[in-house]
């Protein structure tokens, strides 16, 4: 940990190392300064090439794109997307305190597009702190070395969160023409690691819960219930070959609240036990999340 000229805490700075997968270029604290100023340009291969995301905790700032300026204040969560031209400062007589992470790789990438994130920059009111302060956590404890896989395998899902706080998806303002069983599919997906029900589910489409059933059966050939458990168990065995989670983590990650439960369902899923494919997995253990992600 470290401060700069900029009134900032750098907590974690890894910016003259790269993953082209995934990376957390740096992550600190803004403190309030009066004369606090970056500028990013659009040359490729500059500093600029990643991701900011930053949460405001009190104070005011500015950010200029080249056809706009936003106002920051407490509780705003704003993005900025890489390879754009912005200016942002505090202002000079309530300057902010912020939070900040700088991302980069080709799994921020994709989980941008898959958003649909194309905007220079992103301002939300949001509750994120939480969110900042997880990652700040994680970082300062790995200062003055790489963070390892399990650490990467956190942050990447807080900023799965980050992205879907910034950009979220609408699943009731879908194409017309999209069949409900499709939203229903999306919906799922989408929230694979929180413990939803069948009536959630059907009010995505504002059906009954037997017309969701319906319909979903006659399209995919399973139950609504029954796809996002297998999609559950499917994550589960992705989540055991690149992370080092156990047993308990894994289900406690996906929202199962009976380890019991969940062994059975993985066991009758894919012939073994969680734990005895977990120790097939240790004869031939992953270099990196990614060289081993699917």
């Amino acid at each position: 940990m470290h401060s700069n000229r900029k009134n900032e805490i750098i907590y974690f700075d890894e910016r003259s190392h790269g993953n082209s997968f995934f990376h957390l270029s740096m992550a600190g604290r803004t403190l309030p300064n009066p004369n606090y100023i970056i500028c990013h340009s659009r040359k490729s291969g500059a500093l600029w090439e990643r991701y900011n995301f930053e949460y405001v905790i009190s104070g005011k700032g500015y950010i200029e794109t080249r056809d706009k300026t936003l106002t920051v204040g407490k509780g705003d969560l704003y993005f900025l997307n890489k390879l754009q031209q912005h200016t942002y400062y505090a202002d000079k007589q309530a300057p902010y305190e912020k939070l900040f992470i700088v991302v980069e790789g080709s799994l921020a990438d994709k989980m941008l597009e898959a958003h649909g994130v194309t905007e220079s920059a992103l301002v939300v009111h949001a509750d994120a702190r939480a969110l900042f302060e997880q990652i700040i956590a994680l970082s300062d404890r790995h200062e003055g070395q790489f963070i390892d896989a399990e650490a990467y395998t956190e942050i990447s899902s807080i900023l799965l969160k980050l992205i879907q706080l910034v950009k979220p998806p609408d699943f009731n303002t879908t194409a017309m023409d999209e069949h409900p069983a499709t939203i229903i599919k999306n919906y799922i997906d989408y929230n694979i690691y929180d413990k939803i029900t069948l009536a959630e589910i059907a009010d995505t489409v504002h059906l009954s819960v037997s017309q969701t059933e319906r319909i979903f059966k006659a399209k995919y050939g399973v139950s609504p219930v029954r796809y996002m458990l297998d999609k559950k168990l499917e994550v589960a065995k992705h989540l055991f070959i690149t992370t080092y989670l156990n047993v308990t983590e894994v289900s406690k990650r996906l929202a199962f609240s009976d380890i019991k439960y969940f062994s059975r369902l993985f066991k009758a899923k894919f012939g073994q036990s969680p734990s005895r494919y977990m120790k097939q997995q240790e004869e031939n253990p992953f270099v990196s999340v990614s060289r081993r992600i699917e």
